[in-house]
């Protein structure tokens, strides 16, 4: 059966499109990745992924596993993070699943908040697309396309943010000097994506494209909204992305907010009522409500 590290590159390469920021995110040469997803497919029997453009993206039977796939890293990680929990004496644990912008921007403080607070109780984080899925974590950070979505009966929704779209552009271009712009004024420009998969963000942007009565039609892909940031300040196109997403803004690009229809998503914070550690869980959604604000504020 193949090893966990295997199905970790084979994760991260489903995830970022790209051998090499596949390693990049593991700490690993991309040889070294691209060895253990040979071995991966040889072990299997199974052809994985297939070239697309210059990265890589995912055959159907690869996406046929990847639920289970996830399951076993998710299994994984609770068992190895117990281990190191009771080692550190620490019989607690609190699971908290994000997205990578959340995680970029509040994760850091939020943990050393706990470490601080809550000093015998270990928190074990995991990277998710941003939508709830039941049993995941104890808190789940997650996108909306509503401010007050329809959830099961079962789980509290805490509301952290209303994280509005920009589009990024060149510092050259003339939209640069401009306080606002409408989606029906990109429509020709060149875009570059920022997006893989079908996830809330990408649905929340071409659901506000359609009622701008626009085609979204990329000219170049990027897979984290990092490297399309880059890619606007080299003059390559522009890209829209939500604010929490720009953790630091590549020199030469500028941000200008966008007109109605103004592509908007809403971050909550998911938990189950009467959870054993319900102190915890208020303390860290306490704190996360406060990262919210410092960053709503910034803005």
């Amino acid at each position: 059966m193949s090893n966990v590290v295997q199905l970790q590159s084979f994760k991260s390469v489903a995830t970022t499109g790209s051998v090499r920021s596949a390693a990049l995110h593991l700490g690993l040469s991309p040889s070294a990745v691209s060895h253990h997803i040979k071995l991966l497919e040889q072990d299997t029997g199974l052809t994985l992924f297939q070239r697309q453009g210059r990265g890589l993206c995912l055959t159907d039977i690869g996406s046929a596993i990847m639920g289970e796939v996830d399951s076993m890293l998710e299994s994984s990680s609770r068992l190895q993070q117990r281990i190191t929990d009771l080692k550190d004496r620490r019989v607690n644990r609190l699971s908290i699943s994000y997205f990578s912008s959340a995680g970029n921007r509040w994760m850091p403080e939020l943990v050393l908040f706990l470490e601080h607070k809550h000093p015998h109780t270990g928190v074990q984080l995991s990277l998710a697309e941003g939508q709830w899925h039941e049993s995941r974590s104890d808190i789940q950070i997650i996108i909306t396309e509503t401010k007050e979505p329809v959830l099961p009966p079962q789980v509290n929704s805490s509301f952290l943010l209303e994280d509005p779209y920009v589009v990024a552009v060149p510092e050259t271009h003339e939209l640069a000097s401009r306080s606002e712009v409408t989606l029906a004024e990109l429509d020709r420009l060149p875009w570059i994506d920022n997006e893989q998969g079908d996830g809330p963000c990408r649905t929340i942007l071409f659901d506000a494209c359609a009622r701008a009565g626009i085609r979204v039609q990329f000219k170049h892909e990027a897979h984290t909204f990092v490297a399309a940031l880059h890619m606007v300040s080299r003059g390559l196109g522009i890209t829209l992305l939500p604010r929490l997403g720009i953790d630091q803004l590549p020199a030469g690009v500028v941000i200008v907010p966008l007109a109605a229809p103004e592509p908007i998503r809403y971050v909550h914070a998911i938990s189950d009522p009467g959870h054993p550690q319900q102190d915890v869980i208020d303390d860290a959604i306490s704190a996360l409500h406060e990262l919210a604000s410092d960053d709503a504020v910034a803005r």
